[in-house]
């Protein structure tokens, strides 16, 4: 698969990657393979956000340009950094409206995996989902809720499952049906595809579930959740939360 899971260590870099000519012909190639789900797969929030962000197929965006668009929809930034982000940074980075972005981008001679969140998965994958503010009032919300708990080593675990299966690997029901609501699965061309097929297990969304369930990270989602709409999600942190607490307490 081409998403891994956040894990030990990263360190956030001052200056954003100067990217090569091919490596913007890797960005370019990504970019195009997913128009269709662009199109027809994904969730109109997602669509809409890459139109709102500028995004091409043309080059590797400059982060410095995004930011100044996606702060002034919904006051996100998105923070380059090196290696994996670690649970207790990356939720409160959530907290404080920043989201990590790979200061890289995988190999062309294998673009259907990354080691790490290359910048493919976090700048085109996630941030165009922050220009909805509904949307990026939730993940602000988990974050802090999070963050709260980020001494705690299981407590990460539970909320990063949340994060799994509700921000990187979500379908949702639409009135044109199933689409794709997860940022893991939109920045993968065999994930799009895979996801809306009948191979992987579909469950109704459910927080109960989710805070039980673990996750492999180095193979396609056997069983993902789905969502009857957005407000789900996003109303969904008080009883995560209560749930996770009643984990710990266990």
């Amino acid at each position: 698969m081409d998403e891994c899971n956040r894990k030990p260590t990263s360190m956030k870099v001052e200056n954003y990657k100067f990217f090569s000519e091919s490596e913007h012909a890797t960005w370019k190639s990504l970019f195009n393979n997913l128009d269709h789900c662009r199109k027809h797969q994904a969730h109109p929030i997602f669509a809409n956000g890459v139109q709102k962000l500028g995004l091409t197929g043309e080059r590797i965006p400059d982060l410095k340009e995004v930011n100044r668009t996606l702060s002034k929809i919904s006051g996100w930034q998105g923070i380059a950094v090196e290696g994996l982000e670690e649970n207790e940074s990356f939720f409160t980075g959530l907290a404080n409206r920043t989201f990590p972005i790979g200061n890289f981008i995988r190999d062309a001679r294998d673009i259907n995996y990354t080691p790490a969140p290359d910048v493919f998965h976090d700048l085109y994958g996630h941030l165009p989902f922050f220009t909805d503010m509904a949307y990026a009032e939730f993940c602000q919300d988990l974050g802090v809720r999070a963050a709260k708990r980020s001494n705690n080593s299981q407590a990460m675990i539970l909320w990063g499952r949340l994060f799994w299966f509700g921000v990187e690997f979500t379908l949702i029901k639409t009135t044109q049906g199933t689409r794709i609501f997860g940022g893991g699965i939109l920045s993968s061309f065999g994930e799009s595809n895979y996801c809306l097929s009948d191979a992987p297990v579909v469950r109704p969304f459910s927080p109960k579930d989710i805070v039980a369930k673990d996750y492999k990270i180095d193979e396609f989602q056997k069983e993902v959740f789905i969502l009857e709409k957005p407000s789900q999600l996003y109303e969904c942190l008080d009883e995560y939360e209560m749930l996770v607490d009643r984990e710990l307490s266990l």
